[in-house]
Protein backbone atom coordinates (compact mmCIF):
# COMPACT_ATOMS: atom_id res chain seq x y z
CA UNK A 1 0.00 0.00 0.00
CA UNK A 2 2.55 2.30 1.23
CA UNK A 3 4.47 1.63 -2.67
CA UNK A 4 1.72 2.05 -4.20
CA UNK A 5 1.57 5.25 -2.61
CA UNK A 6 4.36 6.63 -3.56
CA UNK A 7 4.01 5.31 -7.26
CA UNK A 8 0.68 7.46 -7.66
CA UNK A 9 2.51 10.61 -5.84
CA UNK A 10 5.78 9.97 -7.74
CA UNK A 11 3.31 9.85 -11.10
CA UNK A 12 1.78 12.81 -9.88
CA UNK A 13 4.86 14.75 -9.48
CA UNK A 14 6.35 13.51 -12.78
CA UNK A 15 2.98 14.49 -14.82
CA UNK A 16 2.94 18.31 -13.37
CA UNK A 17 6.64 18.46 -14.62
CA UNK A 18 5.68 17.45 -17.63
CA UNK A 19 3.40 19.99 -17.50
CA UNK A 20 5.46 22.59 -16.20
CA UNK A 21 7.92 21.98 -19.24
CA UNK A 22 4.97 21.72 -22.15
CA UNK A 23 3.79 25.21 -20.54
CA UNK A 24 6.98 27.15 -20.46
CA UNK A 25 7.97 25.12 -23.77
CA UNK A 26 4.68 26.21 -25.65
CA UNK A 27 5.73 29.94 -23.81
CA UNK A 28 8.76 29.86 -25.76
CA UNK A 29 7.32 28.53 -29.37
CA UNK A 30 4.81 31.50 -28.89
CA UNK A 31 7.83 34.02 -29.19
CA UNK A 32 6.07 36.67 -31.34
CA UNK A 33 8.13 37.14 -35.16
CA UNK A 34 10.65 39.93 -35.01
CA UNK A 35 9.84 43.19 -35.08
CA UNK A 36 10.42 45.79 -37.27
CA UNK A 37 13.95 47.59 -36.44
CA UNK A 38 13.64 51.60 -36.27
CA UNK A 39 13.82 52.46 -40.48
CA UNK A 40 12.87 49.91 -42.71
CA UNK A 41 13.15 49.92 -46.47
CA UNK A 42 9.37 50.35 -48.66
CA UNK A 43 8.66 47.46 -50.97
CA UNK A 44 10.07 49.72 -53.76
CA UNK A 45 13.18 50.44 -52.17
CA UNK A 46 13.89 46.61 -51.72
CA UNK A 47 12.84 45.84 -55.29
CA UNK A 48 15.77 48.13 -55.82
CA UNK A 49 18.03 46.80 -54.03
CA UNK A 50 17.71 43.13 -55.69
CA UNK A 51 18.38 45.15 -58.91
CA UNK A 52 22.00 45.80 -58.06
CA UNK A 53 23.80 46.44 -60.94
CA UNK A 54 22.44 48.72 -64.48
CA UNK A 55 23.15 51.17 -66.87
CA UNK A 56 23.63 54.62 -66.96
CA UNK A 57 23.39 56.30 -70.65
CA UNK A 58 24.49 59.80 -71.30
CA UNK A 59 23.71 60.90 -74.59
CA UNK A 60 22.65 64.46 -76.17
CA UNK A 61 24.51 67.29 -77.58
CA UNK A 62 27.55 66.85 -75.58
CA UNK A 63 27.83 63.67 -77.48
CA UNK A 64 28.81 65.59 -80.95
CA UNK A 65 30.49 68.77 -79.15
CA UNK A 66 32.81 66.55 -77.49
CA UNK A 67 31.81 68.17 -73.90
CA UNK A 68 30.71 66.85 -70.72
CA UNK A 69 28.62 69.97 -69.47
CA UNK A 70 27.54 71.37 -72.78
CA UNK A 71 28.76 75.54 -71.58
CA UNK A 72 28.74 75.96 -75.58
CA UNK A 73 25.06 76.07 -75.49
CA UNK A 74 25.31 75.16 -79.18
CA UNK A 75 21.76 74.73 -81.65
CA UNK A 76 19.71 71.16 -81.62
CA UNK A 77 21.58 70.99 -85.14
CA UNK A 78 24.61 69.37 -83.46
CA UNK A 79 22.63 67.09 -82.19
CA UNK A 80 23.33 64.25 -85.08
CA UNK A 81 23.49 60.63 -84.85
CA UNK A 82 23.98 58.51 -88.10
CA UNK A 83 22.69 55.48 -87.32
CA UNK A 84 20.34 55.67 -83.43
CA UNK A 85 19.64 52.47 -81.80
CA UNK A 86 18.18 52.48 -79.22
CA UNK A 87 17.63 48.60 -79.18
CA UNK A 88 20.92 48.12 -79.70
CA UNK A 89 21.67 49.70 -76.26
CA UNK A 90 18.83 47.94 -74.38
CA UNK A 91 19.84 44.37 -75.63
CA UNK A 92 23.65 45.32 -75.16
CA UNK A 93 22.59 45.74 -71.50
CA UNK A 94 20.32 42.82 -71.38
CA UNK A 95 23.14 40.52 -72.89
CA UNK A 96 25.46 42.32 -70.17
CA UNK A 97 23.40 40.99 -67.39
CA UNK A 98 22.55 44.45 -66.78
CA UNK A 99 18.98 45.59 -64.66
CA UNK A 100 18.34 48.35 -66.50
CA UNK A 101 19.21 51.75 -67.55
CA UNK A 102 18.85 55.25 -66.78
CA UNK A 103 18.94 58.23 -69.58
CA UNK A 104 19.84 61.73 -69.82
CA UNK A 105 16.82 62.88 -70.61
CA UNK A 106 18.06 66.13 -70.14
CA UNK A 107 22.06 66.65 -68.80
CA UNK A 108 23.24 70.01 -67.73
CA UNK A 109 23.27 72.27 -70.92
CA UNK A 110 19.44 72.02 -70.40
CA UNK A 111 18.83 70.39 -74.24
CA UNK A 112 15.29 68.09 -73.85
CA UNK A 113 15.64 64.95 -75.93
CA UNK A 114 12.32 64.53 -75.78
CA UNK A 115 8.69 66.21 -77.13
CA UNK A 116 8.82 68.80 -74.98
CA UNK A 117 6.31 71.93 -74.34
CA UNK A 118 8.28 73.47 -72.32
CA UNK A 119 11.61 75.22 -74.30
CA UNK A 120 12.90 75.73 -77.33
CA UNK A 121 15.22 73.95 -76.45
CA UNK A 122 14.89 70.74 -77.98
CA UNK A 123 16.31 68.04 -80.36
CA UNK A 124 13.16 68.02 -81.96
CA UNK A 125 13.47 71.77 -83.35
CA UNK A 126 16.92 70.24 -84.75
CA UNK A 127 17.29 68.99 -88.82
CA UNK A 128 18.26 65.46 -87.49
CA UNK A 129 14.61 65.30 -85.52
CA UNK A 130 13.06 67.21 -88.15
CA UNK A 131 14.43 64.78 -90.70
CA UNK A 132 13.51 61.61 -89.09
CA UNK A 133 9.56 62.78 -88.83
CA UNK A 134 9.28 63.91 -92.42
CA UNK A 135 10.27 60.25 -93.24
CA UNK A 136 7.43 58.59 -90.58
CA UNK A 137 9.78 58.09 -87.60
CA UNK A 138 10.08 58.75 -84.31
CA UNK A 139 12.26 61.34 -83.28
CA UNK A 140 11.63 61.40 -79.22
CA UNK A 141 14.66 59.75 -78.03
CA UNK A 142 13.36 59.19 -74.11
CA UNK A 143 10.25 57.59 -75.61
CA UNK A 144 12.43 55.32 -78.48
CA UNK A 145 14.99 54.27 -75.08
CA UNK A 146 12.04 53.46 -72.84
CA UNK A 147 10.36 51.54 -75.66
CA UNK A 148 13.35 49.91 -76.51
CA UNK A 149 14.02 48.79 -72.59
CA UNK A 150 10.67 47.33 -72.15
CA UNK A 151 11.20 45.20 -75.56
CA UNK A 152 14.51 44.02 -73.92
CA UNK A 153 12.66 43.26 -70.39
CA UNK A 154 15.11 45.74 -68.92
CA UNK A 155 14.22 48.39 -66.11
CA UNK A 156 14.16 52.44 -67.65
CA UNK A 157 14.74 55.66 -65.26
CA UNK A 158 15.07 59.03 -66.43
CA UNK A 159 17.74 61.55 -65.25
CA UNK A 160 16.41 65.12 -65.26
CA UNK A 161 19.02 67.99 -64.44
CA UNK A 162 17.75 70.59 -61.63
CA UNK A 163 20.60 73.03 -63.30
CA UNK A 164 19.88 74.27 -66.80
CA UNK A 165 22.94 75.98 -67.93
CA UNK A 166 20.42 77.21 -70.90
CA UNK A 167 18.03 79.19 -68.26
CA UNK A 168 21.04 80.32 -65.94
CA UNK A 169 21.90 83.98 -66.86
CA UNK A 170 25.68 83.55 -65.24
CA UNK A 171 26.19 81.34 -68.42
CA UNK A 172 26.98 82.60 -71.84
CA UNK A 173 25.23 81.70 -74.95
CA UNK A 174 26.56 83.68 -77.42
CA UNK A 175 25.51 81.05 -80.24
CA UNK A 176 21.93 81.40 -78.97
CA UNK A 177 21.66 84.92 -78.79
CA UNK A 178 18.50 86.50 -81.50
CA UNK A 179 17.66 82.65 -82.17
CA UNK A 180 14.41 81.19 -81.18
CA UNK A 181 16.33 79.27 -78.30
CA UNK A 182 17.34 82.69 -76.87
CA UNK A 183 14.92 82.19 -74.11
CA UNK A 184 14.26 83.54 -70.59
CA UNK A 185 16.62 83.23 -67.79
CA UNK A 186 14.71 82.32 -65.15
CA UNK A 187 17.27 79.78 -62.93
CA UNK A 188 17.93 81.74 -59.68
CA UNK A 189 16.19 82.64 -56.90
CA UNK A 190 16.44 86.45 -57.61
CA UNK A 191 15.62 86.05 -61.51
CA UNK A 192 12.06 86.91 -62.54
CA UNK A 193 9.83 84.06 -63.57
CA UNK A 194 9.65 80.30 -61.68
CA UNK A 195 12.26 77.80 -62.19
CA UNK A 196 10.76 75.00 -60.47
CA UNK A 197 7.57 75.31 -62.54
CA UNK A 198 9.37 74.70 -65.46
CA UNK A 199 10.93 72.00 -64.17
CA UNK A 200 7.81 70.95 -62.51
CA UNK A 201 6.32 70.61 -66.20
CA UNK A 202 9.24 69.10 -67.60
CA UNK A 203 9.42 66.71 -64.47
CA UNK A 204 5.73 65.94 -65.08
CA UNK A 205 5.77 65.71 -68.78
CA UNK A 206 8.02 62.86 -68.27
CA UNK A 207 6.89 61.05 -65.78
CA UNK A 208 3.48 60.84 -67.77
CA UNK A 209 4.82 59.96 -71.63
CA UNK A 210 2.75 57.18 -73.46
CA UNK A 211 5.06 54.99 -75.52
CA UNK A 212 3.89 54.82 -79.38
CA UNK A 213 1.64 52.18 -78.36
CA UNK A 214 0.01 54.04 -75.96
CA UNK A 215 1.40 52.44 -73.29
CA UNK A 216 2.29 54.26 -70.05
CA UNK A 217 6.08 54.59 -69.58
CA UNK A 218 7.54 52.72 -66.54
CA UNK A 219 10.23 54.53 -64.73
CA UNK A 220 12.09 52.68 -62.29
CA UNK A 221 14.52 55.59 -60.84
CA UNK A 222 14.26 59.23 -61.33
CA UNK A 223 18.03 60.62 -61.37
CA UNK A 224 17.53 64.15 -59.73
CA UNK A 225 21.15 65.05 -60.41
CA UNK A 226 22.57 67.84 -57.45
CA UNK A 227 25.52 68.76 -59.50
CA UNK A 228 26.25 72.81 -60.62
CA UNK A 229 29.02 74.70 -61.81
CA UNK A 230 27.39 77.89 -61.08
CA UNK A 231 27.79 80.21 -58.46
CA UNK A 232 23.71 81.11 -59.06
CA UNK A 233 21.71 80.06 -56.17
CA UNK A 234 18.33 78.57 -57.25
CA UNK A 235 16.24 76.62 -54.08
CA UNK A 236 14.72 73.77 -55.12
CA UNK A 237 11.13 72.62 -54.15
CA UNK A 238 12.28 69.27 -53.74
CA UNK A 239 8.87 68.65 -52.33
CA UNK A 240 6.76 69.00 -55.46
CA UNK A 241 9.22 67.02 -57.30
CA UNK A 242 8.73 64.28 -55.32
CA UNK A 243 5.08 64.45 -55.14
CA UNK A 244 4.93 64.74 -59.03
CA UNK A 245 6.88 61.16 -58.94
CA UNK A 246 4.88 59.74 -56.21
CA UNK A 247 1.28 60.92 -57.67
CA UNK A 248 2.28 59.25 -61.34
CA UNK A 249 5.35 56.97 -60.59
CA UNK A 250 4.84 55.14 -57.26
CA UNK A 251 6.66 52.54 -58.13
CA UNK A 252 10.09 54.64 -59.01
CA UNK A 253 12.76 55.32 -56.47
CA UNK A 254 13.60 59.31 -56.48
CA UNK A 255 17.10 59.53 -56.16
CA UNK A 256 19.07 63.08 -55.17
CA UNK A 257 22.30 63.85 -53.14
CA UNK A 258 20.71 62.77 -50.09
CA UNK A 259 17.48 61.23 -51.00
CA UNK A 260 14.31 60.77 -51.41
CA UNK A 261 14.41 57.19 -52.01
CA UNK A 262 18.17 56.59 -52.54
CA UNK A 263 21.27 58.75 -52.22
CA UNK A 264 24.65 59.43 -53.66
CA UNK A 265 27.63 56.92 -52.39
CA UNK A 266 30.11 60.35 -52.02
CA UNK A 267 32.36 59.61 -55.26
CA UNK A 268 31.92 59.05 -59.01
CA UNK A 269 34.11 56.04 -58.89
CA UNK A 270 31.49 53.14 -58.49
CA UNK A 271 33.03 52.26 -55.10
CA UNK A 272 32.62 52.32 -51.12
CA UNK A 273 33.85 52.00 -47.96
CA UNK A 274 33.74 48.95 -46.09
CA UNK A 275 31.40 50.15 -43.41
CA UNK A 276 27.88 51.56 -45.21
CA UNK A 277 24.80 52.03 -43.64
CA UNK A 278 21.23 52.12 -45.53
CA UNK A 279 19.99 54.84 -43.40
CA UNK A 280 20.84 58.75 -42.76
CA UNK A 281 19.41 61.28 -40.72
CA UNK A 282 19.09 64.32 -43.60
CA UNK A 283 16.58 65.34 -46.18
CA UNK A 284 17.52 66.81 -49.90
CA UNK A 285 16.12 70.02 -48.09
CA UNK A 286 19.24 69.87 -45.60
CA UNK A 287 22.46 70.42 -45.17
CA UNK A 288 24.25 67.99 -47.64
CA UNK A 289 26.54 65.65 -46.08
CA UNK A 290 30.00 65.36 -47.71
CA UNK A 291 31.37 62.20 -49.71
CA UNK A 292 33.02 60.81 -46.54
CA UNK A 293 29.76 60.88 -44.85
CA UNK A 294 27.60 59.50 -47.77
CA UNK A 295 29.46 56.62 -48.14
CA UNK A 296 29.36 55.69 -44.33
CA UNK A 297 25.73 56.80 -43.88
CA UNK A 298 23.95 56.48 -40.38
CA UNK A 299 23.50 53.90 -38.16
CA UNK A 300 20.47 53.69 -37.05
CA UNK A 301 19.20 57.26 -38.72
CA UNK A 302 16.25 58.78 -39.84
CA UNK A 303 15.40 57.71 -43.33
CA UNK A 304 16.14 54.70 -45.22
CA UNK A 305 17.99 55.86 -48.00
CA UNK A 306 20.79 53.52 -49.12
CA UNK A 307 23.54 54.25 -51.78
CA UNK A 308 24.01 54.02 -55.36
CA UNK A 309 27.29 54.17 -56.79
CA UNK A 310 27.77 55.48 -59.95
CA UNK A 311 30.66 55.64 -62.00
CA UNK A 312 31.74 55.51 -66.26
CA UNK A 313 33.72 52.84 -67.96
CA UNK A 314 35.36 55.00 -70.15
CA UNK A 315 36.89 58.72 -68.09
CA UNK A 316 34.17 60.76 -69.09
CA UNK A 317 30.21 60.38 -68.53
CA UNK A 318 29.61 61.37 -72.54
CA UNK A 319 31.36 59.81 -75.81
CA UNK A 320 35.05 60.91 -76.26
CA UNK A 321 36.55 59.39 -79.30
CA UNK A 322 40.09 59.62 -77.29
CA UNK A 323 39.32 57.42 -74.43
CA UNK A 324 38.85 53.64 -74.13
CA UNK A 325 36.95 51.75 -72.09
CA UNK A 326 38.00 50.08 -68.44
CA UNK A 327 39.40 46.76 -68.37
CA UNK A 328 37.02 43.29 -67.44
CA UNK A 329 38.85 43.29 -64.38
CA UNK A 330 38.85 46.81 -63.60
CA UNK A 331 35.13 46.48 -63.47
CA UNK A 332 34.94 43.68 -61.50
CA UNK A 333 37.21 45.17 -58.97
CA UNK A 334 34.74 48.13 -58.74
CA UNK A 335 31.91 45.17 -58.82
CA UNK A 336 33.20 44.03 -55.52
CA UNK A 337 33.55 47.47 -54.02
CA UNK A 338 30.50 48.21 -54.44
CA UNK A 339 27.62 45.15 -55.17
CA UNK A 340 29.98 43.33 -52.83
CA UNK A 341 29.67 46.27 -49.90
CA UNK A 342 25.70 46.75 -50.19
CA UNK A 343 25.44 49.56 -52.73
CA UNK A 344 24.31 49.47 -56.29
CA UNK A 345 26.38 49.73 -58.94
CA UNK A 346 25.15 52.40 -61.50
CA UNK A 347 27.69 52.35 -64.61
CA UNK A 348 27.79 55.03 -67.26
CA UNK A 349 27.90 53.13 -71.17
CA UNK A 350 27.64 56.09 -73.38
CA UNK A 351 26.07 55.68 -76.55
CA UNK A 352 28.97 57.78 -79.92
CA UNK A 353 28.30 59.94 -82.46
CA UNK A 354 26.30 57.20 -84.39
CA UNK A 355 23.99 56.84 -81.90
CA UNK A 356 24.92 53.27 -80.65
CA UNK A 357 27.03 52.09 -77.97
CA UNK A 358 30.70 51.25 -79.09
CA UNK A 359 31.74 47.79 -80.34
CA UNK A 360 34.30 47.74 -78.00
CA UNK A 361 32.60 48.49 -74.83
CA UNK A 362 29.87 46.30 -75.41
CA UNK A 363 32.37 43.61 -75.47
CA UNK A 364 33.71 44.18 -72.04
CA UNK A 365 30.89 44.55 -70.49
CA UNK A 366 30.36 41.02 -72.04
CA UNK A 367 33.92 39.88 -70.80
CA UNK A 368 33.07 41.52 -66.96
CA UNK A 369 29.52 39.63 -67.02
CA UNK A 370 31.63 36.44 -68.10
CA UNK A 371 34.12 36.63 -65.16
CA UNK A 372 31.37 38.20 -62.61
CA UNK A 373 29.38 34.61 -63.74
CA UNK A 374 32.14 32.01 -63.36
CA UNK A 375 33.01 33.88 -59.43
CA UNK A 376 29.51 33.82 -58.64
CA UNK A 377 28.30 30.18 -59.88
CA UNK A 378 31.05 27.96 -57.94
CA UNK A 379 28.15 28.24 -54.86
CA UNK A 380 28.94 25.20 -52.59
CA UNK A 381 25.56 25.47 -50.27
CA UNK A 382 22.21 24.19 -51.09
CA UNK A 383 19.08 23.17 -48.91
CA UNK A 384 19.77 20.04 -47.81
CA UNK A 385 23.43 20.56 -46.17
CA UNK A 386 23.62 20.07 -42.24
CA UNK A 387 23.63 23.42 -40.51
CA UNK A 388 23.74 24.18 -36.80
CA UNK A 389 23.11 27.42 -34.92
CA UNK A 390 24.04 29.04 -31.62
CA UNK A 391 20.10 28.99 -31.19
CA UNK A 392 16.63 29.12 -32.74
CA UNK A 393 14.30 31.89 -32.11
CA UNK A 394 11.60 30.06 -29.42
CA UNK A 395 13.14 26.62 -30.90
CA UNK A 396 10.91 27.14 -33.86
CA UNK A 397 12.67 25.54 -36.39
CA UNK A 398 10.39 26.38 -39.57
CA UNK A 399 10.13 29.83 -39.49
CA UNK A 400 13.58 30.87 -37.62
CA UNK A 401 16.04 28.15 -38.19
CA UNK A 402 19.75 28.33 -39.50
CA UNK A 403 18.78 26.09 -42.94
CA UNK A 404 16.88 29.08 -44.17
CA UNK A 405 19.52 30.85 -45.38
CA UNK A 406 20.02 27.75 -48.18
CA UNK A 407 16.84 27.90 -49.40
CA UNK A 408 17.48 31.17 -51.79
CA UNK A 409 13.79 32.43 -50.67
CA UNK A 410 14.31 36.61 -49.61
CA UNK A 411 11.55 36.02 -47.22
CA UNK A 412 13.01 33.21 -44.93
CA UNK A 413 15.73 33.80 -42.80
CA UNK A 414 17.44 32.76 -39.44
CA UNK A 415 16.57 33.70 -36.40
CA UNK A 416 17.67 34.21 -32.41
CA UNK A 417 15.65 35.35 -29.28
CA UNK A 418 15.01 38.54 -28.72
CA UNK A 419 17.53 38.69 -25.68
CA UNK A 420 20.26 37.89 -27.78
CA UNK A 421 22.05 39.88 -30.16
CA UNK A 422 25.19 37.75 -30.78
CA UNK A 423 25.18 34.43 -32.33
CA UNK A 424 26.78 31.36 -34.93
CA UNK A 425 25.83 29.11 -37.51
CA UNK A 426 27.68 26.37 -38.89
CA UNK A 427 27.79 24.73 -42.00
CA UNK A 428 29.13 20.93 -42.72
CA UNK A 429 30.32 21.13 -46.56
CA UNK A 430 30.13 17.39 -46.25
CA UNK A 431 33.71 17.46 -47.82
CA UNK A 432 36.85 19.44 -48.04
CA UNK A 433 36.96 21.91 -50.52
CA UNK A 434 39.12 25.23 -51.25
CA UNK A 435 36.95 28.11 -49.96
CA UNK A 436 37.77 32.13 -51.55
CA UNK A 437 35.18 34.01 -50.78
CA UNK A 438 31.24 34.24 -48.99
CA UNK A 439 27.99 35.77 -49.80
CA UNK A 440 25.97 36.79 -46.99
CA UNK A 441 22.64 39.11 -46.51
CA UNK A 442 20.60 40.58 -43.35
CA UNK A 443 17.32 39.96 -43.97
CA UNK A 444 16.67 44.05 -44.48
CA UNK A 445 12.91 43.87 -44.51
CA UNK A 446 13.46 44.34 -41.17
CA UNK A 447 16.13 46.71 -40.85
CA UNK A 448 19.64 46.92 -40.64
CA UNK A 449 21.30 45.45 -37.72
CA UNK A 450 23.85 43.71 -37.74
CA UNK A 451 27.33 45.89 -37.01
CA UNK A 452 29.74 42.67 -36.73
CA UNK A 453 30.10 40.13 -38.11
CA UNK A 454 33.11 37.06 -38.60
CA UNK A 455 33.17 34.15 -41.19
CA UNK A 456 35.66 30.81 -39.97
CA UNK A 457 37.17 27.92 -41.63
CA UNK A 458 38.11 24.83 -40.00
CA UNK A 459 41.37 24.27 -40.46
CA UNK A 460 43.23 21.36 -39.35
CA UNK A 461 40.71 21.21 -36.65
CA UNK A 462 40.56 24.21 -35.37
CA UNK A 463 38.59 27.21 -36.56
CA UNK A 464 40.26 30.54 -37.66
CA UNK A 465 38.85 33.81 -38.54
CA UNK A 466 39.02 34.55 -42.10
CA UNK A 467 36.67 37.66 -42.78
CA UNK A 468 35.84 40.19 -40.12
CA UNK A 469 33.31 42.72 -41.15
CA UNK A 470 31.06 45.75 -39.99
CA UNK A 471 27.61 46.40 -41.29
CA UNK A 472 26.43 43.91 -43.34
CA UNK A 473 23.03 44.90 -44.92
CA UNK A 474 21.49 43.93 -48.14
CA UNK A 475 24.34 41.86 -49.16
CA UNK A 476 28.13 41.39 -48.43
CA UNK A 477 30.67 39.81 -51.12
CA UNK A 478 33.86 38.98 -48.67
CA UNK A 479 36.90 37.86 -50.76
CA UNK A 480 39.97 36.15 -49.38
CA UNK A 481 42.83 36.94 -50.62
CA UNK A 482 44.65 33.26 -50.41
CA UNK A 483 42.18 30.81 -50.29
CA UNK A 484 41.76 28.08 -47.75
CA UNK A 485 40.73 24.00 -47.66
CA UNK A 486 38.01 23.55 -45.00
CA UNK A 487 34.95 21.27 -44.39
CA UNK A 488 33.05 23.72 -42.22
CA UNK A 489 32.23 26.78 -42.17
CA UNK A 490 30.89 29.31 -39.47
CA UNK A 491 29.28 32.51 -39.48
CA UNK A 492 29.41 34.57 -36.23
CA UNK A 493 27.40 37.57 -35.49
CA UNK A 494 29.79 39.61 -33.24
CA UNK A 495 27.44 42.57 -32.74
CA UNK A 496 23.75 43.57 -33.38
CA UNK A 497 21.76 46.30 -32.41
CA UNK A 498 18.75 44.20 -32.01
CA UNK A 499 18.29 40.57 -32.84
CA UNK A 500 20.38 39.86 -35.72
CA UNK A 501 18.12 38.28 -39.00
CA UNK A 502 20.22 36.52 -41.87
CA UNK A 503 18.51 35.86 -45.22
CA UNK A 504 21.47 34.01 -46.85
CA UNK A 505 24.36 32.34 -46.75
CA UNK A 506 26.73 31.62 -49.25
CA UNK A 507 30.60 30.07 -49.64
CA UNK A 508 32.14 30.14 -53.51
CA UNK A 509 34.90 27.56 -54.20
CA UNK A 510 35.40 24.01 -55.54
CA UNK A 511 35.92 20.22 -54.53
CA UNK A 512 39.50 19.30 -54.21
CA UNK A 513 38.89 15.99 -55.05
CA UNK A 514 36.03 13.20 -55.31
CA UNK A 515 38.75 11.14 -52.39
CA UNK A 516 38.77 14.13 -50.51
CA UNK A 517 34.99 13.30 -49.42
CA UNK A 518 35.64 9.43 -48.65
Amino acid sequence: MPTRTWIASGCRGALLLVGAVCWLAALVHAQDPPAAYLRTPTSHQLEWHQLEYYAFVHFGPNTFTNEEWGTSQSTPDVFNPTALDTDQWAKSFADAGMAGMILTAKHHDGMALWDTNTTTYKIGNGKWAQDRVAQGLNADVVQLAAASAKKHGIKFGIYLSPWDIHRDPAMPKPNLTGTIYDEPQIFGDDTPGDYNELYAQQLTELVTMRLSDDSPIEASELWLDGNSGSDTVQTFNWTDFRNIIRENQPGAIMWGHQGVDARWVGNEDGVTVATNWHCISRTQDETHYSGDELQTGVRDGIYWTPAEADARIRDGWFYHSSEQPKTADALMSMYLQSVGRSVNLLLDVPPDTTGQIVEGDADILLQFKAQRDAFLSRTLLAPGFAVNASSVRGGNFAPYGPENVLDGNSDTYWAINNNETTGWLEVDLGSTYTVDAFITQEHIALGQRIGGYAIDGLVNGTYMSLVTGTSLGYKRIDQLETPIETSHIRLRITQANATPLVNSFQVLGVRDSPASSE
